[in-house]
């Protein structure tokens, strides 16, 4: 057999697969099951902020917590976990009225 002869039907049956493949039946409900993997260089040593103090703990918790305010185009400050904030009189405290979770 030539090599040609067996090229061709090769050629063939992997263009077919591609096209089934494409025209296979999609999953038309979006899942509801939401999964994230991370993988970091070392063991993230505590999830808890005030005792956060290496890098892998902050990059944690910087892309799972979320802060009462974020940073914004130009620099300025948006609500994130906060709707609005009032002070008191004095300056000594703070009110902070927090947005509904999901």
């Amino acid at each position: 057999m030539r090599p040609i002869k067996i090229k061709a039907p090769l050629a063939l049956a992997a263009l077919s697969m591609i096209m089934l493949t494409a025209c296979g039946k999609s999953n038309s409900q979006a899942s509801k099951k939401q999964e994230f993997s991370w993988s970091t260089s070392a063991e993230i040593s505590t999830i808890d902020m005030s005792k956060a103090s290496d890098t892998v703990s902050f990059d944690q918790l910087r892309n799972t917590m979320e802060g009462l305010y974020r940073i914004g185009k130009n620099g300025k400050l948006m609500p994130a976990l906060a709707t609005s904030s009032t002070v008191s009189k004095d300056g000594k405290t703070y009110t902070f009225t927090l947005r509904k979770s999901k």
